[in-house]
């Protein structure tokens, strides 16, 4: 009974660490892809009595001319006392941003363009953005924090329990030690155990990975987002699988050397 409890501890707490990794994984390719739909859509509206050119915004970003001849006709057809041909326009001009910038890089921005005396207002989503910045922010450290959290605890999980089973097969490792056996033959017993114990896990992981990608809350998400967003299962699972046998290989390594 105890022995069957180790296995399925073992067994939890590796698939506790893939399932958080692959987690870690999408949550991070989700958030950059809607990161850059955000830079996409986000741009800041300048206002200038000169033409500009790209030197003038030093490679900040891509720089388009707004058209304001339909606003124009509006404002002619609802002021017709109003002569506009003597009225000299400024220019309005679109600057899309190469990155997401931070509250303190677009407060630096704006700083740096109204320096320049022939641009005379800018106008930016400086509310909206911040927050969904710091909201963004605050998601990408708590997935790296909960994955990193989840991976410690299991591993030491994993070699507390393959001690447990060490001790199981302490005798005939010893006298295999007495015999100069190498630490590999001494523990072929331990690591047929990580084997086996880490097959299932990752078996029950891509069940996961599968039951998650495939639910309505995580459709509903990616629609919510508007994002456009595809797993590749079979790569995700196959990462897995070298992350798998590659913690159950250290974790026996370490209980087996580490054997008094």
């Amino acid at each position: 009974m105890s022995s069957l409890k180790s296995h399925l501890t073992l067994i939890l707490a590796l698939t506790s660490i893939l399932f958080s990794i692959f987690i870690f994984r999408i949550f991070s390719e989700i958030l950059y892809k809607y990161k850059q739909t955000i830079i996409d859509n986000y741009s800041i509206v300048i206002v200038s009595t000169n033409k500009l050119t790209p030197p003038d915004i030093n490679n900040l970003g891509e720089l388009k001319q707004i058209n304001i001849n339909s606003e124009l006709k509006k404002l002619k057809q609802k002021y017709k006392n109003i002569d506009f041909s003597n009225i000299k326009l400024p220019y309005f001009y679109k600057l899309k941003l190469n990155t997401l910038p931070s509250p303190r890089e677009l407060n630096n921005i704006k700083e740096e363009l109204l320096n320049k005396p022939f641009i005379k207002k800018i106008m930016t989503k400086s509310s909206s953005q911040t927050k969904i910045y710091n909201l963004l922010m605050l998601l990408e450290i708590i997935s790296k924090i909960f994955m990193f959290l989840t991976t410690i605890l299991g591993f030491l999980l994993i070699i507390k329990q393959l001690e447990v089973w060490k001790l199981l097969h302490n005798e005939r490792m010893y006298i295999m030690e007495l015999f100069g056996a190498p630490f590999w033959f001494r523990g072929a017993a331990l690591f047929k155990i990580a084997f086996i114990d880490a097959l299932i896990a990752l078996i029950l992981t891509s069940i996961l990975i599968i039951i998650t990608i495939n639910s309505f809350i995580f459709e509903k998400i990616i629609t919510d987002l508007g994002i456009d967003f595809h797993i590749d299962i079979l790569k995700e699972i196959l990462l897995l699988f070298v992350i798998s046998f590659l913690i159950s290989f250290i974790s026996s390594i370490i209980v087996v050397i580490g054997r008094k």
